[in-house]
């Protein structure tokens, strides 16, 4: 006799294993995310160390697993205006690099203004605008408000409004392949 069907699909015995394998693999990634973030922290403190920095906040991670940068000096006011700079980990240079933040701003940036060669690089770098890098533009985004902009159907111009409707069309066959490209390029 069999068991009577409660309505619910079985899952196959490949699926859980899969499900199983694929958990494995997130631990996985996190926990090398975790260790970078921890060897960055220690290369970080491991430095100013060295030139015998005593960092307010050593470097070390957050409640989420992300790598905090040490705070070295506080923000002063009196009587010059001293930006507070902290020490971050360069991927690109595989270095120390320094960051101020306006003390100024309601909900302050930091950005880097330079390496972290010297003790003299921190006293230098108080005094430093921090560099905030420009986000990037979004040309997919530009060019659809172009196109927007462009309205045809509210020229009075005949001769216009073609050209309008073939950078239109130009526009659109652009964009088409870029996001062709796009899925091909992360497909492979």
């Amino acid at each position: 006799m069999t068991p009577p069907a409660t309505g619910q699909p079985v899952a196959p015995d490949w699926l859980a294993a899969a499900e199983a394998a694929h958990q494995e693999q997130q631990i996985g990634t996190v926990a090398q995310r975790l260790q970078r973030a921890q060897r960055q922290a220690d290369l970080i403190n491991a430095r100013l160390a060295d030139l015998g920095i005593e960092p307010i906040e050593a470097a070390g991670l957050d409640d989420r697993g992300n790598l905090r940068s040490a705070r070295l000096t506080q923000p002063e006011f009196e009587p010059y205006a001293y930006y507070e700079v902290r020490a971050a980990w360069s991927e690109d240079d595989k270095q120390v690099e320094l960051h101020t933040a306006d003390w100024e701003d309601d909900c302050p940036r930091y950005g880097r203004v330079r390496l972290l060669n010297s003790l003299a690089d921190v006293a230098a770098a108080r005094r430093e605008t921090p560099t905030i890098p420009a986000p990037r533009r979004d040309y997919r985004l530009e060019a659809i408000r172009a196109m927007d902009s462009l309205n045809a159907d509210r020229l009075n111009n005949a001769h216009v409004e073609e050209i309008t409707n073939a950078i239109h069309g130009n526009t659109a066959a652009l964009l088409h392949l870029a996001d062709t490209i796009a899925r091909t390029s992360t497909a492979v």
